[in-house]
């Protein structure tokens, strides 16, 4: 890679970083109610909102990791070229010692830790040249330097913002988890799974192509419970069961629902058809797959099977068609 193109490239590492670095989950309460149930539901929704958000912050943590590898796959070239720029004005000085010219020695000698662009041959050519461009040529690579430590810093801040948030998520997780478990003890409050998984519906329209790939595999996993940040194959969340229903057609989304909105193509409900993402809530926390006929295959909460449902079971905020 070009010396030039090496600031440039982690200038553009570091902003990503801190583009990152904004990514904040915010917890969101429910109203109370006397109803066991009720609330056995509304704990459930709150579980399933920490759980996207705990997803979409896998995803920055993979992102975060990529970047980080990039970072240092940009250290091992510029360094070398410091090294044969430093290479260079060495054997620059050696010439001038077997020359023997006092000014050239003199001007050299300010310069055997800097870099120079290029090999020469006259020593007086040599020294006028590393004159004219050494500006240039150590500006270039003192702005790579000072921009990949400005990436580095950021992916280190972003390392430990994320491990915060994965604490607080944790901690959140818990505190749902226990309020769950003390309403289930609760009289009738049901059970949190039916003893048997419940019959298979046939599929409303048989369908073609990647899209037919991901509904017979989001079909394949009904009955299967929700499970937290799952990804199969015993159990998925929401988000879990479309990105793996649709990576089992070859297209890969990321395990969160509001970044699958990002990452689809956006339709209009009249041209919807089998495979077909369905996104709900404005915080976009659920998501399910379209499977034709007014239905959906998703994996509603905590506490629930896979299951088909028609597809304006909650509120729709809009579709989208992976690509």
């Amino acid at each position: 890679m070009p010396t030039s193109a090496l600031p440039r490239r982690a200038a553009a590492l570091a902003a990503g970083m801190t583009v990152a670095l904004s990514l904040t989950p915010t917890p969101v309460r429910a109203a109370p109610t006397a109803d066991p149930a009720e609330r056995i539901a509304n704990a459930a929704e709150q579980l399933e909102i920490v759980v996207e958000q705990y997803n979409d912050l896998r995803e920055a943590l993979r992102e975060t990791r990529a970047s980080s590898a990039a970072i240092h796959a940009e250290m091992g070239p510029l360094e070398r070229a410091i090294e044969q720029h430093r290479t260079e004005i060495s054997l620059i000085a050696a010439r001038a010692y077997r020359t023997g010219d006092t000014h050239a020695l003199g001007v050299v000698g300010t310069l055997l830790n800097a870099a120079t662009p290029e090999n020469l041959v006259d020593p007086l050519i040599l020294l006028d040249r590393l004159t004219r461009e050494q500006h240039r040529v150590i500006a270039a690579l003192t702005e790579a330097h000072e921009r990949l430590a400005e990436a580095r810093r950021a992916v280190d801040a972003l390392v430990a913002r994320q491990r915060g948030q994965e604490r607080q998520l944790a901690a959140r997780k818990l505190a749902i988890e226990t309020e769950l478990a003390r309403l289930a003890q609760l009289p009738e409050h049901g059970e949190p799974y039916a003893s048997t998984a419940p019959e298979l519906p046939e599929l409303p329209e048989p369908v073609a192509g990647a899209a037919g790939r991901a509904v017979r595999f989001a079909y394949a996993q009904l009955g299967k419970p929700y499970r937290w940040a799952g990804d199969g194959p015993d159990g998925y969340d929401c988000s879990g069961l479309t990105s793996a229903a649709w990576a089992a057609a070859g297209v890969r989304l990321p395990h969160n629902a509001a970044r699958q909105y990002r990452a689809v193509t956006r339709i209009s409900r009249a041209a919807r058809q089998p495979g077909d993402l369905v996104f709900y809530y404005r915080d976009l926390h659920h998501v399910a797959l379209y499977v034709g006929g007014g239905k959906i295959i998703h994996a509603p909460r905590t506490g629930q099977r896979i299951r088909v449902d028609r597809v304006d079971y909650q509120p729709i905020v809009g579709y989208g068609r992976p690509r």
